[in-house]
């Protein structure tokens, strides 16, 4: 199903582009990379959808992405929301009236490049940071939040489930200190900062209690509403877990029709690093590259359902 949506969307480019010689061809596909101009909708989004299929799906069938990304971060993508991290893997500081809550922690290793001076170098405290909200338990996510805790007094949150299996999964790579026992929350908790409210659902499958978010962020005089999906990867479940994942995936995806800039922590899901160089040669009055609409939302979050579901598949045949 997956590999049919991107076949479509490919087809019907080509066709309209069709008879062009090279370099106009490149144009009409939006394909220029140069600070992010000539970075259409469409070309963002077949972008985001091949690197998605080609890291979380089965096998390299799909064609890598068109276009390459020049930006990193750190980086203002909306009035109140701050992108930091590194290529990779990613962080998000949304800013409010009474301080800054985070959503994931970065490595250990790198936090205090990754999110404390990334904060300093987009013109933010990182005192002022009063929650981290991790969305898992595993230690691309969590790392951090220990030096967050002691360094900056900040309130750890994660998911009653994930405080157990944070000490349970073995960690990859090199080992984090675990934070101190703090906030637990569990599916349909908020929180409110000030004048900010965030929800949090229960989206188990990649780990036990793996939480993704709904929150608001501003463009202007637009508000928007972010829906933060909580992990990727889905290789090492066993079918039952891949079973458990494709239902929150669907769950996530249609519980609130506000929502319509999907966000995760890698950009290999969700096109950030491709939309941050649109971001950057945007003009006023322009759409925002984040924005896709609820029904964009909806269509990447069925994307990632169906990843799920191909490797599912791909499973059970082995199993046979």
């Amino acid at each position: 199903m997956f590999n049919k949506l991107i076949n479509n969307i490919l087809f019907h480019k080509l066709s309209h582009c069709a008879g062009l010689c090279s370099a106009a061809l490149a144009c009409c596909l939006g394909l220029n990379t140069a600070g992010g101009q000539g970075l259409d909708a469409d070309a963002i989004r077949d972008a985001q959808y091949a690197s998605m299929h080609n890291r979380l799906c089965p096998g390299p069938d799909t064609a890598p992405p068109t276009i390459t990304p020049t930006l990193a971060p750190p980086a203002q993508v909306f009035d109140n929301f701050y992108m930091l991290g590194e290529p990779g893997t990613t962080a998000w500081a949304l800013t409010t009236s009474e301080g800054i809550i985070l959503f994931d922690a970065m490595f250990h290793h790198n936090v205090e490049e990754t999110v404390a001076d990334a904060l300093r170098e987009v013109g933010l405290d990182p005192q002022d940071i009063r929650f981290v909200v991790i969305s898992h338990a595993h230690n691309d996510h969590f790392g951090g939040a220990w030096y967050l805790q002691q360094n900056f007094g900040a309130r750890i949150i994660m998911s009653v489930e994930d405080w157990e299996h944070m000490h349970t999964w073995p960690q990859l790579g090199s080992l984090a200190p675990f934070p101190h026992y703090d906030t637990a929350v569990g599916d349909g908790y908020t929180i409110t900062l000030g004048d900010t409210t965030v929800e949090f659902v229960l989206t188990s499958g990649h780990t036990p209690g793996t939480i993704s978010s709904i929150f608001p962020v501003r463009d202007g005089d637009n508000v928007h509403y972010v829906g933060y999906w909580g992990a990727s990867s889905v290789g090492f479940l066993p079918p039952e877990g891949l079973v458990e994942y494709m239902g929150s995936a669907d769950r996530f995806g249609r519980l609130d029709g506000r929502v319509d800039v999907p966000l995760a922590n890698h950009p290999w899901v969700d096109g950030s690093l491709f939309k941050l160089d649109a971001l950057q040669s945007r003009s006023a009055g322009e759409p925002h590259p984040f924005v896709e609409g609820n029904d964009g939302f909806k269509r990447w979050m069925d994307a990632i359902h169906d990843c799920a579901g191909e490797v599912l598949e791909q499973k059970l045949r082995e199993s046979r």
